[in-house]
């Protein structure tokens, strides 16, 4: 049980790591490779929606 209650928190702690990098990267014009943080941030909201859904045995 607290197996699967980490796992969502990390999920969540991803997606708010993910959402600022978006965040940042959309409001500051000045990034070096913006398209690359935000597929890296898109990826990152991504992988946390995943492990959101996935159950664990």
């Amino acid at each position: 049980m607290g197996f699967v209650i980490a796992e969502k928190f990390f999920a969540l702690l991803i997606i708010l790591i993910g959402a600022i990098i978006i965040h940042s990267t959309l409001t500051s014009p000045d990034l070096v490779f913006p398209l690359f943080f935000s597929v890296s941030g898109l990826a990152l909201v991504l992988l946390g929606i995943f492990m959101i859904l996935a159950k664990t045995s």
